[in-house]
C-alpha cells in the first residue's frame, strides 16, 4: 500500500515536471522522416521493483517541425524537441531525454520512469 502512495504522489510530480518543460514557440529544423514524430500516450511509470499502469489520458505529439504538445486531462502544454545520439530531448523550462526502448521511448524524471508507447 505504501508502495503505491509513493508512486501515486512521483505520478503526479513527473507528469507536472514533464509539462513545465513546455515552453511555447515553433522549431525550424526538418524532422518530418524522424522516426519520433508522432502520437505518443504515457502508459506507465516505475519507482525500483514497483510499477503502475497510468490511468488517465497523458498524450504525447511530436511533430516534423521539432515542435511539440503534451496533452493532459487539465491542461496542453507546448515544446521543442530534438533528437540525441539514442532518442530525443525536449527544451524549456526543463530538459527532458527520452529514451528510444525499440517500440517504447522512455524518461526518468527524479527516479522514476515513465513509458510512452506510439499511438
Amino acid at each position: 500500500m505504501r508502495k503505491h502512495i509513493v508512486i501515486s504522489l512521483f505520478a503526479l510530480f513527473v507528469l507536472s515536471a514533464l509539462i513545465l518543460s513546455a515552453c511555447g514557440g515553433s522549431g525550424n529544423a526538418d524532422l518530418s522522416d524522424s522516426k519520433y514524430v508522432g502520437t505518443w500516450k504515457a502508459e506507465g511509470m516505475s519507482l525500483g521493483d514497483a510499477s503502475e499502469a497510468i490511468e488517465d489520458d497523458y498524450i504525447m505529439t511530436l511533430n516534423g517541425d521539432g515542435t511539440g504538445t503534451i496533452v493532459d486531462p487539465e491542461e496542453t502544454s507546448e515544446f521543442k524537441w530534438e533528437p540525441v545520439k539514442d532518442g530525443f530531448k525536449t527544451s524549456g523550462d526543463m530538459n527532458v531525454t527520452f529514451k528510444d526502448d525499440g517500440d517504447k521511448i522512455t524518461t526518468n524524471i527524479l527516479g522514476v520512469d515513465l513509458t510512452f508507447v506510439r499511438q
